[in-house]
């Protein structure tokens, strides 16, 4: 079993006596799709944040490729997590800039340069969507964007790092069928050694999946098939359509 990331009895809270994970092990293997369920404040976006270091855990030890997580650079970690949200952030600039934020490999090219490369990575089509293309400018927040604009120039960004291990807070869910195909197309050009992992809130999210995990009541728990997951979402009060 060649394992991406591994969680080693791990156990984390905001505040030392009230613990949103207890003793949670888990392992996830390079190039699958595993989905996170549960209810609302259960503790989904906490593990992926886990998954990245957003935090450390109060115990236990979290291993990325077998390495202990709290061992990489930050340029190390973030050269091999991509975490994209549902709200993504973006600086002003212009598009350009902010593809290429954080990207040594990318930071210099020119505009004539970068665009070869989206070309290369079928990625070019994406620029008729914004009116002045990679000059397009953005205001700090990305405010001046739609939803569906920032969270291709975040997929990008991601995508171009071409990152061993990708989280996906549902970043499809709430924008047009259009622009989450063109994201769909974007997560295609990934590496197949690709891991990832999406908090789901869709029922189509989960089907995709190799694995499924419940989150909640401190614990992360596998379910065997999407039956299971409906039953023990229903046990919770909650649903996923």
């Amino acid at each position: 079993m060649n394992l991406a990331l591994e969680f080693d009895n791990v156990s984390f809270g905001y505040t030392p006596d009230k613990l949103i994970l207890k003793d949670v092990s888990l392992k996830l293997e390079t190039g699958k799709t595993y989905a996170l369920v549960g209810p609302t404040g259960g503790g989904k976006s906490t593990t992926a944040s886990l998954m990245a270091r957003l935090f450390d855990p109060i115990s236990g030890n979290i291993r990325l490729n077998g390495r202990s997580i709290q061992e990489y650079s930050f340029d190390e970690l973030y050269s091999r997590v991509g975490f994209i949200l549902q709200e993504p952030y973006l600086f002003s600039g212009t598009v350009q800039d902010n593809i290429t934020y954080g990207n040594s490999k990318l930071i210099d090219l020119s505009k004539t340069e970068l665009k070869k490369l989206l070309v290369s990575k079928k990625l070019d089509e994406i620029l008729h969507l914004f009116p002045d293309g990679l000059s397009t400018e953005v205001i700090t927040g990305g405010e001046n964007l739609s939803l569906g604009q920032r969270q291709l120039v975040s997929f990008i960004r991601i995508i171009l790092r071409e990152p061993q291990f990708l989280i996906l807070d549902e970043a499809t869910a709430n924008i047009d069928t259009v622009t989450e195909q063109l994201l769909g197309k974007i997560i295609d050009q990934l590496p197949k050694t690709t891991t990832k992992v999406v908090i789901a809130h869709r029922l189509n999210t989960i089907k995709k999946a190799n694995s499924i995990y419940f989150v909640g009541g401190g614990q992360v728990q596998l379910a065997q098939n999407v039956a299971e997951v409906t039953k023990i979402l229903e046990a919770h009060n909650t649903k996923i359509t």
